[in-house]
């Protein structure tokens, strides 16, 4: 099963690399656009907007895989390996259910989102939204393997 969770976080590292080039891609041609030659473009806006929320949800999955969100432990590294693992669990346990409220309510703008189309670029903002049970998914994921992965070390990055 790692090595699955594995593949999909680097895919999910290449898709957001993909992003980011558009990002810049559409960022950079805006700058051309409107002080070089004059003429700004419509969609450009539109679509960095969209690459970054995009961005935001993908990267928050990516980063729990690399347990690179910051986190403060002063104060339970005061308690016993034993209390520390107990406070790791439940917040283990809040987070899965911010993150399944995340994908069903995700899913469900999703979904109520397909008929409303964006002002510009005329697709379905759906597709933008999609990204949030999308990343929910793989915060999922990525949160019980990580938590799997330290209750068996011994509790060694707890």
């Amino acid at each position: 099963m790692t090595k699955v969770i594995d593949y999909l976080n680097f895919a999910v590292k290449h898709i957001l690399n993909l992003i980011f080039a558009l990002l810049t891609a559409v960022v950079f041609a805006q700058v051309v656009f409107r002080f070089a030659l004059n003429q700004p473009l419509a969609w450009t806006e539109e679509l960095a907007i969209y690459c970054l929320v995009w961005i935001t949800f993908l990267g928050a999955a990516y980063a729990l895989s690399l347990k690179a969100h910051i986190a403060v432990d002063f104060f339970t590294s005061l308690f016993p390996l034993f209390i520390r693992k107990i406070l790791y669990t439940l917040a283990m346990l809040v987070s899965i259910t911010f993150y399944i409220i995340l994908v069903y309510q995700g899913y469900a703008l999703t979904m109520h989102s397909m008929t409303q189309l964006s002002p510009v670029l005329r697709f379905p903002m759906g597709w933008v939204y999609s990204v949030i049970p999308l990343s929910g998914l793989l915060l999922i994921i990525n949160l019980l393997h990580v938590f799997v992965k330290d209750m068996r070390s011994g509790g060694k990055t707890i």
